[in-house]
């Protein structure tokens, strides 16, 4: 099974999308069941994902609806013993995941 994914679309897109579905159901039939179910996820589907972040003393305590980890970045420190990571940007700071949770 594959596995599920978050793709940045928009409005235009998806329409776009869910017109050519209806076109490729109407010309085909072997493949209907599989068409159907694309088309539905696309139409009832959240068009990104929900992702809450609980934050207390300037801090992250949880995280909730992400469906990938999420890479916590903590600037908040005084030395580099407090900060022993490099952030993309080349700014140090502590760093880790918060893993996947799906809650509904």
């Amino acid at each position: 099974m594959i596995e599920a994914s978050w793709i940045s679309m928009s409005a235009r897109e998806r329409a776009l999308l869910l017109d050519a579905l209806t076109a490729l159901r109407r010309a085909v039939t072997k493949k209907s069941r599989e068409i159907d179910a694309l088309t539905v996820k696309l139409v009832h589907r959240a068009p990104y994902p929900e992702i809450t972040v609980g934050v207390h003393g300037g801090q992250v305590q949880w995280t909730l609806g992400n469906p990938f980890p999420i890479r916590i970045c903590d600037y908040d420190g005084t030395s580099n013993e407090d900060l022993p990571d490099i952030d993309e940007r080349g700014q140090r700071c502590r760093m880790w995941w918060e893993p996947a949770n799906i809650e509904h």
